[in-house]
């Protein structure tokens, strides 16, 4: 069943909201990537079930559905794992401004395959958010861990702009079952990392239990289940410039919670990607309605 605009709106930016807690939380708490993604996704699995079975429904799809389930699941977890990666070799707020490049390689993915060739104006866009986040950088150097930390951001970006399209691309299949496809695939990916950890990663404290609880519950069960609907019921273009409310309310977390310096570079780094991700795909969107309605 569609739902009304703004009522995806007012999900999307409380899925946004829910989201931006993660790289704050997972710079709190200080746990192995590995570790942080699976119990956020066996919360999720879990929680997912239970709710299915409370509406009794089903959540899993025909088996000619989950190749294309596999491909969502094991583009999520390899979107994840460096983005934790990054948030752990860097900081919470350069973390958020690498993933949020994401607007640019979106653009650049319609290119590649839906053959939307992007104009001047919109390469331009691309290259102002690169510019940005090299801004960002208080010296580029690959054996600096804040440059790997950003890169990895800008990776995990990239995987993360694949996700709308693949979710658009199988719609036909119920959002819920996706949604619980894509958690259950990557829990397992993630589990085979956890036999080559060290005991001691295992011996969790109070405040990293709660952290993860607030991960597997509030950014995973809820924020990207409403994400995985939203991505798939909105346009892209709207999904996208809401997505950006992501990077000031991470950076916002971490200056009151982590106590993270905001910098001017920061600032004019992250204003970059913001507005030239928003301006590049917002063309996109006035050029495609230009264009049905000649």
């Amino acid at each position: 069943m569609q739902t009304s605009f703004w009522r995806l709106i007012g999900l999307a930016i409380i899925a946004v909201f829910f989201m931006a807690l993660v790289p704050v939380t997972i710079k709190q708490i200080q746990v192995d990537p590995w570790l942080v993604g699976f119990v956020r996704l066996a919360i999720s699995v879990v929680g997912l079930y239970l709710i299915a079975k409370l509406l009794k429904q089903s959540v899993w799809s025909k088996k000619e559905n989950w190749p294309a389930i596999m491909l969502i699941g094991f583009t999520f977890s390899i979107h994840w794992l460096s983005y934790f990666y990054s948030i752990q070799l860097s900081t919470a707020s350069i973390a958020a401004i690498g993933v949020s490049t994401y607007g640019a390689h979106l653009l650049l993915l319609g290119w590649w395959f839906h053959g939307q060739k992007p104009t001047l104006f919109e390469l331009s866009c691309v290259l102002l958010a690169f510019v940005g986040v090299y801004f960002v950088l208080p010296e580029f150097d690959l054996k600096n861990d804040m440059t790997l930390g950003l890169l990895l951001g800008v990776l995990s970006g990239a995987l993360y702009a694949c996700l709308p399209i693949l979710h658009q691309k199988y719609r036909h299949i119920n959002h819920q079952r996706r949604a619980f496809g894509q958690f259950f695939i990557a829990m397992w990916l993630f589990a085979l990392g956890l036999p080559f950890l060290p005991a001691a990663e295992f011996e969790l404290s109070k405040e990293a239990i709660m952290g993860l609880v607030i991960l597997g519950v509030l950014s995973t069960l809820i924020g990207h289940s409403l994400w995985v609907k939203i991505s798939t019921e909105l346009n892209h273009v709207v999904t996208s410039i809401v997505y950006y409310l992501y990077v000031p309310i991470a950076m916002a977390l971490s200056f009151f919670l982590l106590n993270e310096e905001l910098t001017a570079n920061k600032l004019i780094g992250a204003g970059l990607v913001i507005c030239a991700n928003i301006a590049g795909i917002y063309y996109r969107y006035r050029h495609s309605k230009t264009t049905n309605h000649a």
